[in-house]
């Protein structure tokens, strides 16, 4: 997910731990322990980022290194645990240099905090369609929810009670400028101005409760909204994954489903993008779609298509299928499965790429090979996840990361 989201739910969560557990009499004083909570929850909901800061070399120099060290090590469980250590650590010591009075509950609720931060940040994360491998060292897979795109304003919209509980000017405009960020993409990407009356209508109400109740009350206004978007999304996640496997077996009874790549259009948990893999014989076939979840409220047609785009550096072709109100192809991209198993094979750093991509793609160009993820195949240039290589091994080979290749069983014809 975004840091600016990242950033909300940490504020959500500690200022609701804050408001609603009872600070020690004799430990730290509420406004000091309200500012600890808060920092450590929106600090530890950031830093499994920090590999960004470790790693990042610029995607034209180092796009291996970025795609495979992004979300690496400090995106697991144990490293998790270490960057909660660290942060509750610094939240100590800057106790003790302060001569702060601590209870051993104001102690417990720090390390409290400073674990669950971290770790919802890798849950979060967990969420959309770009991946984890949270159990590393024990299992190096990649786990995909495919229920929440990486950039949800709906989430901007359920901190709105923390406007009036805020004490910064600045946390404050961090949370306007998230409300107001999250009214107007909830306006640019919906198709139904009744969707957009509902939103509006329940951030209205969210700010009427951040206005007129109690701090308590507010944020834990703004902590059931948060867990409901989610529970909205993954719900709604689960079953486009059931109606996506309906829609194959129903329109291409032939192809063996591999697996389906699934975001939701943001602020609209009705309409999702779909990528559906699938082999038939010795072909791979990879089709991009939107589905409608509520194909009697917006159909895939009327589903809005902003992000979609259809100038991609893989070759699409029309897929043949009748039109379907639940449905909407932009195209197919096929290939035969030995060719992405003997680049594989034969290029490092193919090799080192495909520990990372979960919807291949391989074009032919006179030079050589263009290999990518469709994932985030977005213009006709070398995207985020596409590499060019010749057809044979050529320079240094980039270091091994430890994940297993997403699409291994193909790897394996």
């Amino acid at each position: 997910m975004d840091n600016l989201t990242h950033s909300l739910i940490g504020m959500v969560a500690g200022e609701a731990v804050a408001r609603l557990t009872p600070a020690s009499k004799d430990g730290l004083s509420a406004e000091t322990r309200r500012g600890m909570l808060i920092t450590l929850s929106t600090l530890g909901g950031n830093l499994p980022d920090i590999d960004l800061v470790l790693t990042y070399r610029g995607f034209v120099r180092d796009k291996l290194g970025y795609l495979l060290e992004h979300r690496g090590y400090t995106h697991t469980v144990l490293g998790c645990l270490v960057l909660a250590t660290l942060i509750y650590a610094a939240a100590e010591g800057w106790a003790k240099y302060r001569r702060l009075p601590m209870t051993r509950n104001d102690h417990l609720t720090l390390v409290t905090v400073a674990v669950f931060a971290t770790l919802l940040h890798l849950g979060m994360d967990a969420l959309n369609s770009y991946g984890v491998h949270p159990l590393w060292p024990f299992y190096n897979g990649w786990i995909y929810g495919d229920s929440i795109f990486i950039v949800e304003p709906l989430y901007w919209l359920a901190a709105a009670p923390l406007f009036f509980v805020a004490k910064s000017i600045a946390a404050r405009a961090v949370v306007a400028t998230a409300v107001l960020f999250g009214v107007a993409g909830s306006i640019f990407m919906s198709s139904s101005w009744m969707w957009i009356f509902l939103l509006v209508l329940l951030t209205g109400g969210l700010l009427i409760v951040g206005s007129r109740c109690s701090a308590a009350t507010a944020a834990l206004a703004s902590a059931v909204a948060t867990i409901c978007v989610t529970a909205l999304l993954a719900v709604a996640g689960h079953a486009a994954a059931r109606d996506i496997n309906s829609v194959a077996a129903r329109d291409f009874p032939g192809d063996r489903i591999i697996d389906h790549v699934l975001s939701p259009i943001p602020t609209n948990p009705f309409c999702w993008d779909v990528l559906l893999l699938a082999t038939r014989g010795e072909r791979y076939i990879a089709r991009h779609g939107m589905l409608s979840e509520a194909p009697g409220f917006v159909t895939a047609q009327g589903c809005s298509t902003k992000l979609v785009s259809l100038d991609t550096t893989a070759p699409m072709t029309a897929v043949r299928t009748p039109e379907s109100p639940d449905t909407l192809w932009f195209g197919e991209f096929s290939m035969p499965v030995s060719r992405l198993a003997n680049l594989t094979a034969n290029n490092c750093k193919v090799a080192a790429l495909m520990q990372f991509v979960r919807a291949p793609f391989v074009v032919q160009r006179k030079s050589g090979w263009v290999i990518g993820d469709l994932r985030f195949d977005r213009e006709r240039g070398l995207g985020l996840a596409e590499i060019e290589v010749s057809a044979t091994q050529s320079g240094d080979c980039p270091p091994r990361a430890p994940w297993l290749p997403p699409r291994e069983a193909l790897l394996a014809h």
